[in-house]
């Protein structure tokens, strides 16, 4: 006797199990650790670890100081100075008068009396005037910005989409885009200008490394 055949559909097979080499790419890619957890560095000894995702501090491992990671928006006047590794937003309302910020990264949009320090960047879609130095890894001024810088300008990556005003030191590259001009001296290991681009100013190319400046972390 043949048996009764079954209309269910067969069963679904077992998913392969990763292999070595499949692991192995995950780890090199660092998929895990870049799901999971994320860059932190102390202010006080600079020493550089990993933390929750989610974490809104941490406790340095080395000499236990006391790290924020919190992410800081201004939408109004604010004169608290900021300390913190996470990033800092200044609508276009806000304006911070303070002795410093630290930071990840800084976009603003208001006004910024303080002297800045960005292991990332510092981005500007502002109008107006801006005390303080800056210091940063990438600086960029975006389309629409009409910004005066008082101070210098410190960083390792300038990106000028806009008329800006002021004195700029790179340890890398300047571009000044078609939209973009600067009225102030440029010191960089390069410099180039867009057709419609203006540099009204000194232009100092600068060979061989040049030293980070402080607060690039880099």
């Amino acid at each position: 006797m043949r048996r009764p055949q079954s209309n269910s559909p067969p069963p679904t097979p077992a998913p392969a199990p990763h292999t070595a080499t499949s692991l192995q790419k995950m780890k090199e890619q660092g998929m895990y650790r870049n799901q999971y957890f994320k860059d932190a560095e102390c202010f006080d000894c600079g020493h550089k670890f990993k933390t929750g995702r989610s974490a809104k501090s941490a406790n340095c491992p080395t000499c236990g100081a006391y790290i924020s990671l919190e992410d800081v928006e201004i939408n109004m006047t604010s004169t608290q100075p900021i300390k913190t590794r996470g990033d800092v937003l200044i609508r276009k309302r806000g304006r911070l008068s303070a002795s410093s910020v630290q930071c990840r990264d800084l976009e603003c949009h208001g006004i910024i009396e303080a002297n800045v320090t960005c292991s990332g960047d510092a981005v500007f879609r502002t109008t107006g005037s801006i005390i303080g130095e800056i210091h940063c890894n990438r600086f960029v001024v975006e389309k629409g910005a009409d910004v005066a810088f008082l101070n210098a300008v410190h960083a390792t990556d300038v990106d000028i989409q806009a008329r800006v005003t002021g004195t700029i030191y790179s340890s890398g590259p300047v571009l000044i885009s078609s939209n973009g001009a600067v009225n102030g001296d440029v010191t960089a290991r390069s410099v180039s200008i867009e057709p419609g681009g203006e540099l009204n100013g000194a232009m100092n190319i600068v060979r061989g490394k040049q030293p980070a400046f402080p607060g690039t972390g880099s």
